[in-house]
């Protein structure tokens, strides 16, 4: 697995009026080219042209769960990457707000108490990789568009 440099955050969301996966998410605006040419729709015609080779996990980490989308030849991996990038030791193109989810600083908490965790759901444009905060009835309807291609 390479090392992620573009890591996409997004929020669970339900917009009946879009297709596909933006149905499901709404993606967050990351401030740099890089996202926005061609980098997220070429990620999801890597995993569409690959599904059979995608599994589904449910990694604990610290107190929280984090099911993960990923080829099944990442699972040995999916561990040490979801820590790493809990200890903010990675270094991305923007951040990813995942180790704020973890392991919240005193800060992060205290600025949560006035604004609730925005990030549900991280996209690894690298690695072809999807995670998410674990929310079964997100994973329902994950499952059922993800290898739907929009009209």
């Amino acid at each position: 697995m390479k090392t992620p440099y573009l890591i996409q955050r997004a929020k669970f969301g339900d917009n009946d009026f879009k297709k596909g996966i933006d149905s499901i998410i709404s993606l967050d605006y990351m401030g740099s080219s890089e996202f926005e040419f061609g980098a997220i729709p070429e990620s999801l015609r890597n995993i569409r042209s690959r599904i059979n080779e995608y599994t589904y996990l449910d990694v604990p980490l610290g107190n929280k769960v984090i099911s993960v989308f990923c080829k099944d030849e990442q699972k040995s991996e999916i561990m040490s990457y979801l820590k790493e990038l809990s200890e903010n030791t990675i270094h991305l193109k923007e951040h990813s707000d995942f180790h704020t989810y973890i392991n919240p600083s005193k800060h992060d908490l205290e600025w949560q108490a006035k604004r609730p965790h925005n990030t549900d759901f991280w996209w690894d444009l690298d690695n072809d990789i999807m995670f998410w905060k674990k929310n079964p009835e997100f994973e329902m309807k994950f499952k059922s568009i993800i290898s739907i291609k929009p009209l």
